[in-house]
């Protein structure tokens, strides 16, 4: 364990073995750090965080800080950094309310660039990417491996699917549904995200059965109803398929279309 001279850390704090922590930042009451993760300098970590193993944590980026809800009155809350997670310079992330469940949480393996933010009681899957300057409302959800382009702003309680990618500068309102591409201020759908899929060694049938689904939600003209119907009767069965479906069904804020 190596804690600079300058580092100011909660008696409270506990951090395990491997842990570096650099010049000038600060980690404030029962925060804890896993194994091997480093801390760069000027980070401040406040109350409630817990970082995983083997994370690093750039200058400037600050953690658990209070959400940005004027609902919020101090109660007790988290914010939970899965392993292996890398963040950025001058990132934020905040703490959870109690409304929102009391937990912002960011999955395994997922990258926040520089400057991206992600709100109180978010939920980002393993694997999620914020490119620089990303933004995420409250309440957002972000299924695995999904990429969130350069100052895209994502309003509060969006949900963006698994394997979906957004285009730098976009604006997202409604939710992104898995396995797709979407840019734009207001954002549009421009197809499957097949690059995407084949990086993730998804299996060239499977890619075949959600083309065919896409077809069928977006290009045929039918309604949504109609379209999920067809797909019941006339697309292979797979878990993307039923992961698809499932995710139009359950939106409450509408699907980007």
């Amino acid at each position: 364990m190596s804690i600079h001279p300058t580092a100011i850390v909660a008696p409270t704090a506990r951090l395990e073995t491997g842990v570096t922590i650099g010049p000038y930042s600060t980690l404030g009451d029962h925060v804890t750090l896993g194994e091997g993760t480093t801390i760069g300098a000027h980070v401040v970590i406040e109350a409630g965080a817990h970082v995983g193993k083997h994370c690093r944590i750039f200058s400037h980026a600050v953690l658990s800080s209070e959400p940005q809800d004027l609902k919020f009155q101090g109660e007790k809350s988290q914010l939970i950094v899965g392993d292996g997670t890398v963040i950025r310079e001058f990132a934020t992330l905040n703490r959870a309310t109690s409304g929102g469940g009391g937990k912002t949480v960011v999955g395994r393996g997922c990258l926040i660039m520089a400057y991206a933010h992600v709100a109180h009681d978010c939920h980002l899957a393993d694997g999620v990417i914020l490119a620089n300057g990303a933004t995420l409302g409250g309440h957002v959800i972000i299924e695995e491996h999904a990429i969130i382009g350069g100052l895209t702003g994502v309003h509060q309680f969006c949900r963006i699917g698994a394997h979906a990618i957004i285009g730098g500068c976009s604006g997202i309102l409604l939710d992104v549904p898995p396995y797709v591409k979407a840019q734009g201020n207001r954002a549009r759908l421009f197809g499957l995200n097949t690059v995407g899929l084949k990086r993730r060694n998804f299996p060239p049938e499977t890619i075949r059965h959600l083309k065919q689904a896409y077809r069928l939600l977006f290009l045929s003209g039918l309604t949504t109803s109609q379209a999920l119907e067809r797909i019941t009767a006339e697309v292979p069965t797979c878990a993307e398929i039923q992961h698809l479906v499932h995710f139009i069904k359950t939106s409450d804020r509408g699907i980007t279309r």
